[in-house]
């Protein structure tokens, strides 16, 4: 490999992301604001990693695992004025940094490995595909312990005085108030210091791009964020001019829109008759079973004479008695 060139290997890409990890996409973003070209591995595999994580950055024959380790390798290599990382702008990026760690990350690891939804639905399927065999039967539980012992480890020095969902309320809560500060400081700007990108927008994307674009149905933090626009525009700002999809990718966000489109039509066309589907359904239903019991002899209806002698009324009788 050439010393030039830095080799990253990563989560895999889905749902018009190229990664779905929010480390990875940070690097990967981060690198793209600053022009530095990276040859990026889709690893899918930490196991054998040193650190037992991605991203991993290769360079010269060194490797690093540490964020704040990638992003100093990208920036070194970064032509001048590319990004807003100097200056000023240094103090306000590690005050977020430290803000999106502390009061947003907890948060996003709930969201993706311990709410039961979302990991049976599509956090736990996705890294079962996503990993070789038969490691997919042991990532997804690995990933899902250690975000458990991330989001439940500062708060479980007092076990007793504290409850698991005091936890959750907790770290939700100050998770909405961390994307009220950052929508505040972004603003209307293209992003947090001006028209160019920081360090800071590489990981606000990181964070918030894969809550957007995965398929969760419905999730108190993704909620938030949704009412949050303008944060909800820096992602597909970022997403759109850095890693725009390809003709391919294109073509099958097209029919998936489609689908989507003719299916919506379809159950509006058959709402209005929805009802009488029903009652119509249930009458059918109901005469069949009548129909059986007929049949079979389960039900069977008798019939008497009047006009039979042995045919009397007691009551009617003794009531004619009584009255003379």
């Amino acid at each position: 490999m050439a010393d030039d060139v830095l080799e990253l290997d990563i989560w895999g890409g889905d749902w018009e992301l190229p990664s779905v990890d929010s480390d990875c996409l940070t690097v990967l973003a981060f690198a793209k604001f600053c022009g530095v070209p990276c040859k990026v591995v889709k690893r899918n595999n930490p196991v054998w990693t040193a650190s037992g994580t991605l991203p991993v950055m290769r360079s010269g024959g060194n490797s690093a695992s540490k964020i704040s380790e990638m992003l100093d390798l990208i920036r070194k290599r970064s032509p001048t004025g590319v990004t807003h990382q100097v200056g000023p702008n240094v103090a306000d990026i590690k005050a977020f940094t430290s803000l999106l760690e502390q009061k947003l990350l907890p948060a996003v690891l709930h969201t993706w490995w311990l709410d039961e939804q979302t990991y049976v639905d599509v956090t736990r399927p996705w890294y079962a595909r996503a990993s070789p065999f038969p490691l997919n039967f042991y990532i997804p539980g690995r990933l899902h312990r250690q975000a458990a012992s991330v989001v439940y480890m500062a708060e479980t020095l007092d076990p007793d005085n504290i409850t698991k969902e005091e936890i959750e309320a907790k770290i939700y809560k100050e998770a909405k108030e961390c994307l009220n500060h950052l929508s505040y400081r972004l603003g209307e700007q293209d992003f947090f210091f001006g028209s160019l990108p920081s360090e800071l927008d590489a990981k606000v994307v990181g964070y918030l791009a894969p809550l957007l674009k995965a398929p969760v149905q419905t999730n108190r933090l993704i909620n938030h964020l949704k009412a949050c626009t303008n944060l909800c525009t820096l992602c597909n700002r970022v997403l759109m001019r850095y890693f725009p999809l390809s003709p391919e990718e294109m073509e099958s966000k097209r029919k998936r829109e489609e689908e989507k489109r003719e299916k919506m039509q379809i159950d509006s066309l058959a709402f209005p008759n929805k009802k009488r589907n029903m009652f119509f359904a249930a009458v059918f239903a109901a005469t069949a079973m009548i129909s059986y019991a007929l049949s079979t002899g389960l039900v069977t209806f008798e019939t008497e004479d009047v006009n039979n002698p042995d045919y009397a009324d007691d009551d009617y009788y003794d009531e004619e008695d009584e009255n003379g």
